[in-house]
């Protein structure tokens, strides 16, 4: 990828600074800001309604905000001109008219963007539409209109790939065949900020992630940095469980009280809070081993509900 060997050097893709963007009385994105590494996957999270969208046509230019600015490798969006090959954006619909092939409208493209025809080819074997490309738009399905979405977002062989929801529609296949060509993009030097309402699915594929809820910055930062944010411990059952308490605080740990009579044990293993009962004589009716799924902290971070 010619360009993004070109901005190797550049450690920032994008900068977004103080992002507002209101529709009369109501506030979508509010004083967001947040930055995208080079050569990585950031996931851009929030529930639905929470701004994702307006932000990103924000960030790609496509609406222009109330307030505050962003820039794509140090150069304010509003004032670059379309290029192809450093910006490949996709934000829902897929632009094309139901009444033309896939290829057809992927030519089209190319040729506003002065590409060569060949590109077109290629990014239909990339996205596994070649047969179905010769087909109109408008008897698509959900999944297929998404590939050819992403197929007109890499005709550039951009150095940035900005994406809105594009998991949606596709089966386990199709998400699996994404998240490896988004990885290898990156591995290979690319960008890629995605959004997406599912962060189980897509932690699967990012290295930093961005969490927003109603319209305001939440949480930046590595993927793996969430992941340990979770809370996580030993769920016990016993019947002197206000025993059980004392013991584990006097050894350091924490404990909780849980809706159905489960007693919380944080700051202690397993294996530690089996012995100190053990060697206690209090008699232990079921201990598990509690890890927080990323949706767990998802919710913990914000309300999980629309706007």
């Amino acid at each position: 990828m010619t360009s993004s060997q070109a901005s190797a050097g550049d450690p920032v893709a994008i900068r977004v600074e103080g992002l507002t963007k209101r529709y009369g009385r109501r506030t979508a994105v509010d004083d967001l800001s947040f930055t995208v590494g080079s050569g990585r996957v950031t996931g851009f999270f929030g529930p639905n309604g929470a701004g994702k969208t307006t932000a990103l046509k924000a960030v790609v230019g496509l609406s222009r905000p109330t307030a505050g600015r962003a820039f794509v490798r140090g150069t304010p969006v509003r004032t670059i001109k379309p290029d192809a090959r450093l910006l490949g954006v996709y934000i829902e619909p897929c632009g094309a008219h139901p009444g033309r092939t896939g290829r057809a409208h992927l030519r089209s493209l190319a040729a506003l963007a002065g590409l060569p025809g060949r590109r077109v080819g290629e990014v239909l074997e990339l996205v596994g539409l070649e047969e179905a490309a010769r087909g109109r738009v408008g008897k698509y399905s959900m999944g297929m209109r998404q590939r050819l979405g992403l197929a007109a977002a890499l005709l550039g062989d951009p150095e940035i790939l900005v994406l809105d929801e594009p998991v949606n529609g596709l089966d386990p296949q199709g998400i699996r065949w994404l998240r490896t060509l988004l990885r290898e993009r990156a591995a290979n030097g690319g960008t890629v900020l995605l959004s997406s309402h599912m962060l189980g699915e897509a932690a699967q594929t990012v290295d930093d992630v961005i969490v927003i809820d109603r319209g305001r910055l939440v949480h930046e930062g590595p993927i793996r940095d969430l992941e340990r944010s979770g809370r996580s411990g030993v769920v016990v059952r016993t019947a002197e469980a206000e025993r059980l308490s004392g013991l584990v605080v006097a050894a350091g740990g924490r404990t909780e009280r849980e809706d159905g009579g489960g007693l919380l044990v944080e700051g202690l293993e397993a294996a530690e809070v089996a012995r100190l009962a053990h060697r206690e004589g209090v008699l232990l009716e079921e201990i598990v081993r509690r890890t927080a799924s990323l949706e767990d902290v998802f919710f913990g971070l914000t309300d999980g509900t629309s706007r």
